[in-house]
């Protein structure tokens, strides 16, 4: 492998990096290796789905060459051209359940339940690249197999939990869109199985040490609001 060139983006745990030639690198911080991730990319790619192609991996599998994919975010398009809202809710709901019926391999890990088709569990409008030629999944290092109604609980969870930037009427107005889009999104699918597990799911989630006091509040009122409800 060569040297790539310089950072486009970080995560919590990876870079990517400027790779040349219609390609990136994306290099794992603490040396975890990348190869479930790029297996499952080239799962997805087997079978139509919208997902960056593999290139390459290094011998030690912490450094994934792939396809660049240029264009904005969902949630920069939609901070940009927020009368966009509908229209990019039913996307994500389309990329949801394009998902939800493959077919979730038995090398995967079995998240919550029964289910047997493949789950991103943090597929949200950051990890949607609007391409030229369509909307694009990427950071699927969470993947797993499991019911699809998880995976659309947990988006709701992550986009009512997500801290809103500035204060005064601009995080007013935020609030107020993401409301609207949140429900745009859910309109798309049968709550009944979503909201039966929407308890789990938070439970799951409130564990992982990357989430903040706020962002765990915020998903248990969720919860126990929709526990209310029903």
């Amino acid at each position: 492998m060569r040297e790539p060139r310089r950072v486009l983006a970080s995560g919590r745990d990876s870079d990517i990096l400027d790779y040349g030639a219609g390609l990136v690198l994306r290099r794992s911080r603490d040396g975890r290796s990348l190869e479930m991730e790029a297996r499952v990319m080239r799962h997805l790619i087997e079978r139509g789905y919208s997902a960056p192609r593999v290139e390459a991996l290094s011998a030690d599998g912490s450094e994934l060459i792939m396809e660049r994919i240029d264009g904005p975010t969902m949630l920069e398009q939609l901070t940009r051209h927020p009368w966009t809202l509908w229209r990019n809710a039913a996307v994500l709901a389309g990329l949801h359940k394009r998902l939800h019926e493959i077919p979730g391999p038995g090398w995967l890990a079995p998240f919550l339940g029964n289910g047997h088709g493949l789950v991103h569990r943090d597929l949200h409008p950051i990890n949607v690249l609007l391409s030229p030629k369509g909307p694009v999944v990427i950071d699927w290092t969470t993947t797993a197999r499991g019911p699809g109604a998880s995976d659309v609980a947990l988006t709701w969870l992550l986009m009512t939990a997500g801290e809103i930037p500035g204060g005064g009427a601009q995080a007013a107005l935020g609030r107020v869109l993401r409301g609207l889009f949140v429900r745009a999104f859910l309109g798309h699918f049968e709550l009944g199985p979503v909201r039966a597990i929407l308890p789990s799911v938070a439970e799951w989630k409130c564990r992982d040490p990357n989430m903040r006091p706020a962002e765990i509040a915020a998903m248990q009122d969720l919860v126990e609001k929709e526990s209310r409800r029903s």
